[in-house]
Order: C-alpha cells, then structure tokens, then sequence
C-alpha cells in the first residue's frame, strides 16, 4: 500500500517532505520519499494531512490504581492513539493488570498504544506491599521476580539506606533491567541516585532560594549542605 500526497516530518536530514509517499507492506514501512508509489499497489491520496513518528509517552500512569477485572478495550488507550501516541511506559501499576493488557495489545486482542511497564513498585516504606530488601541476594530475588512477570525496569521507590538501592542497581545490571528511581522530594537523596549510576530519578525535588510570595508567605530553598543522615551509607 502507498500513501501519497503527504505532508511527512521524517524526524531525520529529509526534514519535512511536502508531497510526500510512504510505502507500506504489512505492517512495515518500506520507503518514505518523493518517489511515485510503485505498480500495482493500492494507492490512498492523504490530501496534504501530516504524518508522523508515532509519540511515546514516557511516564503514562494509565493503569495507575487498578486491580480491578478490565474491559477489553480501555478508553484510555484507545484516545492516546487517536492523538498520535503510539508507545507507553508506566513506571508505577499492578502487575496482574500491566502485564497481561500489554500482552493482549502485542497478540492483537486490544487496541491500543503499545505498554511497558516496571509493574508495582519496590517500595521501601513500612506497609504491607513493602519490598524487604536487606541485602543483594532479597535484591536478586525481587529483579528476577519482576523480570519474569514482564517487567522492563523496576521502580525503586524510597529504599530509605542508600546501600538498598545500590543493590537494587547491581541486581538490575545482573538481569538486564533499568532502575527508575524515586526519592520522595528528598533532593540529597536523588543526587545520590544520580552519583550511583540510576539512568533516570523519576519526580526529582527542584531546588530554590527563599522567596516571599504575594500573601507574605515564605518558600524554604534547599540547605547549602546535606543534613546528617542516620542510615548506613555505602561507598
């Protein structure tokens, strides 16, 4: 199939193409150019509307609180395609609702963008859903439990000694997954997440000087120097 007459945001040294013809077999796009469509294929005249890569959305809570049974179409998925995003990934979801809708939409079952996921989150905080992670081998199990439920990443989230999420790192870089990071607006905390290797910190603390707002009230900056820390630090 060949759409031609279009406006194409190529994204690379074509620039925009503006009678632009793109190729498509199966599910493959096989040239994009200024070429004329080749023989014999069915040809759909797009009238100048504009077409582009697909958008990821790298931090789309869209199964964000569920656990519930699903539709098998999810209205949210199907309004991310419709405004171009093609690609998903929620840092944060319940891994027997993440995982199996991002099966069906790869098998064909449900429309929708395609989804990875770190599935539920390695929490560090005192709860019932916490992640006891006191040394690399409770670190090992959890990687490889999450790895085998889908997972593309883990969230390490507010693993309060900075050891903890030192193997949580090391686990990852065992398996093959990425850690995303969240400190819970501690800033001192999320430089060390950056000092220790983490690719990303997820809800980073933004640092400022004191100001006086309009109603007189006053905004703390962050202290000049980290304050002590109790818990026990790794090298």
């Amino acid at each position: 199939m060949a759409y031609v007459n279009a406006r194409v945001l190529t994204m690379g040294a074509a620039g925009v193409i503006e009678r632009g013809t793109i190729v498509v077999d199966g599910e493959r796009i096989v040239s994009v150019g200024t070429s004329p469509p080749p023989p014999g294929v069915t040809v759909v005249d797009l009238g100048g509307k504009t077409v582009m890569p697909g958008l990821i959305d790298v931090h789309a809570h869209l199964h964000y609180g569920v656990s519930d049974a699903q539709p098998q179409r999810s209205w949210a998925h199907e309004i991310n395609l419709a405004y171009g995003v093609t690609t998903v990934f929620d840092p944060s979801a319940h891994n027997d609702t993440v995982f199996a809708t991002s099966e069906r939409i790869d098998a064909g079952l449900e429309l929708g963008p395609r989804v990875f996921s770190t599935g539920y989150i390695l929490y560090g905080a005192k709860s019932k859903d916490r992640s006891d992670i006191q040394n690399l081998d409770d670190a090992r199990m959890h990687l490889a439990r999450m790895k085998a439920m889908g997972a593309t990443g883990v969230k390490s989230y507010q693993q309060p000694a900075r050891a903890q999420r030192q193997w949580v790192l090391a686990a990852a870089t065992e398996e093959g997954l990425n850690v995303y990071p969240e400190g819970g607006g501690d800033l001192w905390q999320d430089l060390t997440m950056i000092v220790d290797g983490h690719p990303t910190s997820s809800t980073v603390s933004p640092t400022r000087r004191s100001t006086t707002t309009s109603s007189g009230s006053t905004r703390r900056a962050a202290p000049a120097t980290p304050p002590p820390c109790s818990w026990p630090m790794a090298a």
